[in-house]
C-alpha cells in the first residue's frame, strides 16, 4: 500500500487526529469509576479491564443500534474484526486476517455445529438480533477452546435458557425494524415468565430482505472489460447479423443499479424451561431455524462446450430470446437447523467453587437448489460438549480445568459434493490458572487434545499441545500492561484432508491432502490499557509466526472449468495491531459530547516470499457522539484503505470510506422503549470487501435508510 495514496493519507489523518485528541482528553480528570463487564467467554471471571488480551463486549443495546444484516457484518467495523461477506445472508467472522476453522463461532460457548467453516456461502446458524451479549477475543484463545480458536472467538450469549429471575412475573422484549436498500424487515420478540424459579421462555425471530441497491455495477471495471473482451472474443467466432448481435450483447448487460439474487429470508424459534436457584441454574431449550437466500456472483460453469454453443446459435433467433428470457433459475440456498442445548451452573463452597456444564446436539442441513432442483445437500450432525470446574476464593489467585468433546458427522452428495463423508471427533482437556497481587500478576494455561478424521479414503489422528503464559502489571492506578507469549497447535480439518472436487463458491477445484500435518503457531501479543476518569484507551501488538500454516495454494492446473488449488503447508508470518480511544469530550450547548476512534492493521507474509491472500486492509472508525435527555445522535466516518498486497491470484481492492449516522430516542422515562432512525454509507459510495471470494463482483449497499423500534416489558 503506498502511503501516498488517498485512503493511506486519510486514515494517515485518522491517527493523527487520534495522536492529537488522546492527550487533550487524557488531560481531563473525573474520579468516577468506569463501568466494567464481567467476561463470560473466559473460565475465569475476569472483567473487560483486567484480560490480558484483546477482548471486545457488544451489549444488546449497542447491537440493536448497530445491527447490519448478518452476525459478520454487523461486528465487521469493530477493530480487527472483518467478513467473508458473501452477500447479506452469509457471512462470518475473520479476527486479524485470520477465518474459517481458525476463528472459532460460538453459541453460548458451543460451536455453532453448521457448515459455515466449510464454505464462505454457508451462513452461521447464530444471529445477532435478540441476543444479550456478544463477546469478541481477538488473538489465540486456543488454550480454553482448542486449536480451531489459533485466531480468536465470537462467542453469541443469546439468552435462551434464562439464568436469573425476573423482576416481574412476566419480562420479555419486541423489536421491529424496516431497512430501505433491500426493502427489509426485521422483527423479534422474546416472553419470559418466572414461576417461582422456574423459567419458561419462548421467542422468535425474522428477518428478509430483496435484493439490494448499489451506487453502481455490481462488477468491477476491470471484470466487466474482462467479459467484453471475451464477448467480442465470442462474437469473432459466430457469424451474425449485426441486429442478431446488438440484441444478444443488450441481454448480456452486467447488473447496475442493486445486485441479483441477494434476497433472502430467515427464521428462527425457540422455547426454553430452566430452574433458577441461589445455587445457580439448570435449563434446556429448542431452537429451530429456516433460512433461504439466493447466492449472488454465484453463476455455475455452462456444461456446453464450444461446440453446443455454436449450435445454439445455428436455432431460431425467436427460440433464443425467448430461452434467454424463461432461462434458467438462479442458484439458492436453503438451510434447516434443529438445536438442542442443555446448560446449567452450580455455586458452591468447596475446591472448586463454581462448576459450569453445557451440551449441544445440532442436526443441521442446506440445500443448494439448481433451476429450483436440488443440486447438492449438506447434512451435518453434531454433539458437542463441555464442563468447568472453577475455584475463586478471593485469595488474589483463581483458575479453572475441564474437559470438551466434539462429535460430528458431514457429507455432501451432488453436483458440488467437494468433499467426501467424513466423521470428526475431538478431545481435549485444559487448566488455567492466574495469580494477582495488584500491582502485578502471571497467567497461564495448558490444553491437550486428540483430533480423529475418518473418511472414505483414510483415518487420520492428531494429536496437539498449546500452552500460553501471560505477564501483566498496573504501575499506575489508570495502567494496566500485559505481555502474553503462546505457541498453539491446529489439527487439520475435515475440508483441508477430504476435499476433491470443484467448489463454485470460491471458483476453485479444491483438493485436500490426505498427510497434511498440525499446524503450529508461536505468537505474542502486547496490551496497554489506559483508563481515567473520562478516558480509556487501549492498544494491542500482535505477532504470530506460523510453522506448517494450511492454506489453498494454486497449482496451475485446471479441471471441470476450474483452477485447481490445493490444501498444503507453508511457513508464515501474520503482525499487525489495533488501537482505540473512548473519551468524553465536556458539554456543547448542553449536549454531552463524546468520542471515539480506532485503527487497525494486519500483514500477512509467505516465508519463502508473497503474500497471504484475502487479508484485510488497514482501516479507522471516528465516531461523534452527543446525548442530551432522551436524545442521542452518532456520527460515523469507516474509513478503509486500498489493499494491493496480494498473491499472484488475487486482484487489487480500492479504497473507499463510508459515511453513517443514528438518532436514538427514549421517549418514555417510565418505560423502556427506544426508537431507531438510522443512514448507513450516507454519500452512497461504492465499497468492496477485499476478505470477500465476491468482491469483484458483489459490492456493499448502497446507501440505506433505517427504522426500528424496540419495547421492553
Amino acid at each position: 500500500m503506498s502511503a501516498n495514496t488517498p485512503y493511506a493519507r486519510r486514515i494517515g489523518a485518522a491517527v493523527s487526529l487520534l495522536a492529537l485528541a488522546a492527550p487533550q482528553a487524557f488531560a481531563q480528570t473525573d474520579d468516577e469509576a468506569q463501568d466494567v463487564i464481567v467476561v463470560l467467554s473466559t473460565p475465569m471471571q475476569l472483567q473487560t479491564d483486567e484480560m490480558v488480551g484483546s477482548v471486545d463486549l457488544i451489549s444488546a443495546q449497542e447491537i440493536e443500534r448497530n445491527l447490519n444484516g448478518n452476525i459478520a457484518d454487523t461486528l465487521s467495523r469493530m477493530p480487527g474484526v472483518n467478513s467473508t461477506y458473501f452477500g447479506p445472508a452469509a457471512g462470518r467472522p475473520i479476527i486479524r486476517g485470520l477465518g474459517a476453522d481458525r476463528v472459532r463461532m460460538l453459541v453460548n460457548g458451543l460451536g455453532a455445529l453448521d457448515a459455515s467453516s466449510a464454505s464462505p456461502d454457508h451462513a452461521v446458524s447464530a444471529e445477532a438480533l435478540g441476543a444479550r451479549q456478544i463477546e469478541v477475543l481477538r488473538g489465540p484463545a486456543a488454550i480454553a477452546y482448542g486449536g480451531g480458536a489459533i485466531g480468536g472467538v465470537v462467542n453469541v450469549l443469546d439468552g435462551r435458557i434464562p439464568t436469573q429471575r425476573n423482576e416481574d412475573v412476566i419480562d420479555g422484549f419486541a423489536y421491529l425494524g424496516a431497512t430501505s436498500v433491500n426493502d427489509g424487515v426485521q422483527a423479534a420478540g422474546r416472553v419470559t415468565a418466572d414461576f417461582d424459579g422456574l423459567m419458561v421462555q419462548i421467542e422468535g425471530l425474522r428477518r428478509e430482505g430483496s435484493d439490494f441497491d448499489i451506487p453502481g455495477f455490481a462488477e468491477t471495471e476491470a471484470l466487466r472489460e474482462e467479459h467484453h473482451e471475451d464477448e467480442d472474443h465470442h462474437d469473432d467466432d459466430h457469424d451474425e447479423d449485426e441486429d442478431h448481435h446488438d440484441e444478444h450483447e443488450g441481454e448480456e448487460e452486467p447488473a447496475y443499479g442493486e445486485v441479483p439474487d441477494s434476497d433472502f429470508t430467515f427464521e428462527t424459534y425457540s422455547g426454553a424451561v430452566s430452574l433458577v436457584r441461589d445455587w445457580g441454574y439448570i435449563g434446556v431449550s429448542v431452537k429451530d431455524t429456516e433460512a433461504e437466500y439466493g447466492l449472488p456472483g454465484h453463476a455455475h460453469e455452462d456444461e456446453h462446450d464450444d461446440e453446443d454453443h455454436d449450435d445454439d446459435h445455428d436455432d431460431d433467433h425467436d427460440d433464443h430470446e425467448d430461452e434467454h428470457e424463461h432461462g434458467e433459475e438462479a442458484p439458492r440456498l436453503v438451510l434447516e437447523q434443529t438445536r438442542i442445548d442443555l446448560r446449567g451452573e452450580l455455586n458452591r463452597d468447596g475446591l472448586f467453587n463454581r462448576v459450569r456444564w453445557s451440551f449441544a446436539h445440532a442436526d443441521y442441513m442446506h440445500v443448494e437448489l439448481e433451476d429450483g432442483e436440488v443440486g447438492t445437500r449438506f447434512e451435518k450432525d453434531g454433539f458437542e460438549g463441555r464442563i468447568e470446574l472453577a475455584h475463586d476464593h478471593g485469595d488474589n489467585r483463581q483458575g479453572a480445568l475441564g474437559v470438551q468433546v466434539l462429535t460430528q458427522d458431514f457429507s455432501a452428495l451432488g453436483e458440488e459434493a467437494y468433499i467426501e463423508p467424513v466423521t470428526t471427533q475431538d478431545w481435549g482437556a485444559f487448566i488455567t490458572e492466574r495469580w494477582d497481587n495488584g500491582l502485578w500478576g502471571v497467567e497461564g494455561g495448558l490444553r491437550a487434545e486428540t483430533r480423529e478424521l475418518s473418511g472414505q479414503r483414510a483415518n487420520r489422528s492428531f494429536d496437539t499441545f498449546s500452552g500460553s503464559g501471560s505477564i501483566f502489571t498496573r504501575p499506575a492506578d489508570d495502567w494496566f500492561l500485559a505481555a502474553t507469549l503462546s505457541r498453539t497447535e491446529r489439527a487439520p480439518t475435515d475440508a483441508e484432508v477430504f476435499s476433491d472436487g470443484p467448489h463454485a463458491a470460491t471458483r476453485a477445484y479444491e483438493r485436500g491432502d490426505l498427510d497434511l500435518d498440525t499446524e503450529v503457531a508461536w505468537s505474542g501479543e502486547v496490551t496497554a490499557r489506559y483508563a481515567q476518569g473520562r478516558v480509556s484507551a487501549e492498544t494491542n501488538l500482535f505477532f504470530a509466526d506460523y510453522d506448517g500454516f494450511i492454506g489453498l495454494f494454486p497449482t496451475g492446473e485446471e479441471e471441470d472449468g476450474f483452477d485447481v488449488f490445493e490444501y498444503r503447508q507453508a511457513d508464515a508470518q501474520l503482525y499487525g495491531f489495533e488501537a482505540q480511544v473512548n473519551a468524553e469530550l465536556g458539554e456543547l450547548r448542553s449536549w454531552a459530547m463524546s468520542g471515539e476512534a480506532s485503527l487497525d492493521y494486519v500483514r500477512g507474509e509467505l516465508d519463502d516470499g508473497g503474500n497471504l491472500p484475502r487479508i484485510p486492509p488497514l482501516s479507522s472508525n471516528l465516531a461523534l457522539i452527543a446525548e442530551r435527555g432522551v436524545w442521542s445522535v452518532r456520527g460515523e466516518a469507516h474509513l478503509v484503505a486500498e489493499q494491493d498486497e496480494t498473491t499472484s491470484f488475487e486482484t487489487e481492492t480500492d479504497g473507499y470510506v463510508m459515511y453513517n449516522a443514528d438518532l436514538e430516542v427514549t421517549p418514555f422515562a417510565d418505560r423502556d422503549v427506544r426508537v431507531i432512525l438510522g443512514v448507513r454509507n450516507l454519500t452512497d459510495e461504492e465499497g468492496r470487501v477485499h476478505t470477500s471470494f465476491l468482491k469483484d463482483m458483489v459490492p456493499l449497499p448502497g446507501r440505506s435508510f433505517r427504522i426500528a423500534v424496540r419495547a421492553g416489558f
